[in-house]
């Protein structure tokens, strides 16, 4: 699970923040589970010392309260361990067999498991239209393509993103197909693409588990995956309604408050819980990403035929195949010369990472209690692969005048595709913006959240760029060879290329020079008084009608402030009460100010043939008309007005 945009979707880049903390609790003694007997080696000892100093000084560094890690080498467990505390408040331990983090979107590896086993079963055709397998609900027509679920497999099912999975209680009453068809989004692209990470579609890959074999997934995932596979410690059940047994072994999430760490809310997302609401200990997720290295088998228990998992582990698309993408729902990515697999998660107080390198026979399970800082998450299981892989060679590069030519058609500002196109929340991706500069030597510059990380043209694969650790970033073209998009280097998300009236940039213009006049409106009117100002009544209402007009901006910029705070700082529980009285606020401030830009094109005749005016206040009308009017038009264009929210 993965907030929307604005409360943290991942970009294009991602690093370490160093910053100074106290120590977040004392060390506390690591247990360590190992499945199955055997004899560590030197080496397993060494790599868990390395592990241990890594997550040891990154919550020192960072004040996490608990961390739960656990790594899976050749068909064994090398260790499942815990380091700090699960609730600060009480000091307990983390435990890596009994302590369960909440996943969040490692939960959908459990779904793509699920559909490739009814597959198996030759219950669903990964390339058959989905509405053949939904019952109480279709899926609209759209782009005269239907969608398959090879493309929910792969995010490209076309879907914009939706907010409608974090406003659901999981005490509510309503069904996942009630929930799937109240929060229904549009279809923005055609299927096949654009890569957009869509929770959506995967609780709707979820329902097709539901409608093909008869039960619940919760259901299915209990006996045909975690009965099976004896993982006792995962469960789908929320932290509202679990059982009281299994909240005394669930981790409590964190925030930072004073310097301290505090209990935060749990996000809470209903029906929608497969894609992003399983609890599960580091010594469960050992046992699952075993059974992924092992090919759909596992300590004798096999749920699908070799064949199909390697059908698994194989991509749909063949469009970027030596960029990053998704194969059959999990990240399929190349990191130094290794082909990588995983997911990665995030809830309101958690994140998650599972790393899968079958060439090295490596599995990594990663968790932290708080959202703080994610360079852990992120980093841990690059870090380990570093180590073992050594200097192996990350493919080879080129630079030269010639490639600086061809670099300078990628140049320009890219804007998420995971956004509401349709809806009023389209407003909150304004921040998801990558941008790509070409350098003399014809490297790029890609720039995210303030970040900038070179990459450079790879040899034999036109539009793929890596960087020095060998991640990749993929571009595409349209028809006639132009660059149309990019997906980022995990191959989750691509970005759209944008020009003017499409940037985020052009709305702060708009916003600055509607404020630049409404000031000036007041100042004017303040250096007025007291002046013998001869004009005709025309010229006084339109005075009193800029006023109010300039107020009405004013009003407007002030609702958007708040929202930004009260959104910037919104908790889980929140979210469950969205759209906030702030967000009301700001829409009605919108259609205040369209209203009144409205009427100021309108008064542009009066002011140049009744007013009475000088030129000079004639042409500041004008110009504050104009103004008005371009904001307006940023209003309809994203959203803020003539649209519904979630």
């Amino acid at each position: 699970m993965r907030f929307p945009v604005f409360l943290g979707a991942a970009c294009v880049l991602s690093f370490s923040a160093l910053a100074q903390a106290p120590d977040p609790a004392p060390s506390t003694p690591v247990e360590t589970v190992t499945l199955g007997a055997f004899e560590p080696s030197r080496e397993d000892a060494v790599l868990e010392a390395f592990v241990d100093g890594i997550v040891e000084a990154h919550r020192r560094e960072h004040n996490t309260p608990g961390v739960t890690v656990s790594v899976v080498k050749d068909g064994r467990v090398l260790f499942a361990k815990g380091y700090g505390v699960a609730d600060a408040e009480t000091g307990r331990p983390v435990s890596g067999q009994e302590t369960l983090f909440r996943i969040g979107s490692v939960s959908k590896t459990f779904i793509w498991t699920a559909v490739m086993m009814l597959v198996e079963r030759g219950e669903i055709d990964l390339d058959a239209d989905v509405n053949q397998y939904l019952k109480d609900m279709r899926v609209p027509e759209a782009f005269r393509t239907p969608v398959t679920m090879n493309h929910l497999m792969a995010h490209r099912a076309g879907f914009e993103d939706t907010f409608g999975v974090f406003t659901v209680r999981d005490t509510s009453d309503l069904s996942l197909t009630s929930a799937l068809k109240a929060h229904m989004p549009k279809r923005v692209f055609a299927p096949g693409a654009r890569t957009s990470y869509s929770n959506w579609g995967t609780a709707l890959a979820a329902k097709i588990v539901e409608d093909v074999a008869g039960v619940s997934f919760d259901a299915f995932l209990k006996s045909e995956v975690l009965g099976p596979l004896a993982m006792s410690k995962t469960t789908l059940d929320g932290p509202a309604i679990m059982s009281e047994r299994l909240k005394t072994q669930l981790s409590a999430g964190h925030e930072v408050k004073g310097g301290a760490a505090a209990r935060a809310d749990y996000m809470e997302i209903g029906p929608y819980a497969p894609v992003g609401g399983i609890n599960a200990s580091a010594s469960d997720l050992a046992v699952w990403m075993l059974f992924h290295l092992g090919e759909g088998e596992q300590d004798g228990v096999r749920l699908m035929s070799r064949g199909t998992y390697r059908t698994m582990q194989r991509r749909a698309f063949d469009d970027r195949l030596a960029g990053a993408d998704l194969a059959h729902g999990f990240f399929s990515k190349t990191y130094r010369g290794y082909a990588a697999y995983g997911h990665g998660g995030a809830t309101s107080a958690f994140y998650s990472y599972m790393a899968l390198v079958p060439e090295l026979g490596l599995g990594i399970f990663v968790s932290q209690n708080t959202t703080r800082d994610r360079t852990l998450v992120s980093e841990l299981p690059d870090l380990i692969v570093d180590r073992l892989a050594g200097g192996r060679s990350i493919g080879e590069t080129q630079t030269g005048e010639a490639l600086a030519l061809k670099a300078k058609d990628y140049e320009g500002t890219y804007f998420i595709n995971r956004r509401s196109f349709s809806q009023f929340e389209k407003l909150f991706s304004t921040n998801a913006t990558a941008k790509i500069a070409a350098t003399p030597e014809g490297a790029i510059l890609a720039t995210a959240r303030g970040e900038t990380v070179r990459f450079i043209p790879l040899t034999g694969a036109p539009d793929i760029f890596q960087d020095q650790y060998g991640n990749r970033i993929a571009f595409g073209r349209d028809g006639r060879g132009r660059v149309t998009h990019m997906t980022d280097r995990m191959g989750v998300h691509s970005f759209e290329k944008i020009g003017f009236l499409g940037s985020p940039g052009t709305l702060n213009i708009t916003f600055g020079a509607a404020l630049f006049f409404s000031l000036a409106a007041w100042v004017g009117a303040w250096r007025r008084q007291g002046r013998p100002v001869s004009h005709e009544p025309m010229g006084s209402a339109l005075n009193i009608f800029d006023l109010v007009a300039a107020t009405a901006v004013f009003a407007f910029v002030a609702a958007l402030v708040i929202v930004v705070i009260a959104l910037s700082s919104a908790s889980a529980s929140d979210l469950l009460e969205y759209p906030p009285a702030s967000v009301i606020g700001l829409r009605v401030a919108a259609y205040g100010v369209f209203a009144f830009a409205a009427l100021a094109v309108f008064s542009l005749l009066p002011a140049w043939t009744s007013s009475g005016w000088s030129i000079w206040r004639k042409i500041h009308h004008t110009l504050f008309a104009i103004a008005m009017a371009l904001l307006a038009v940023m209003l309809v264009f994203w959203n803020f007005i003539f649209s519904a929210t979630a």
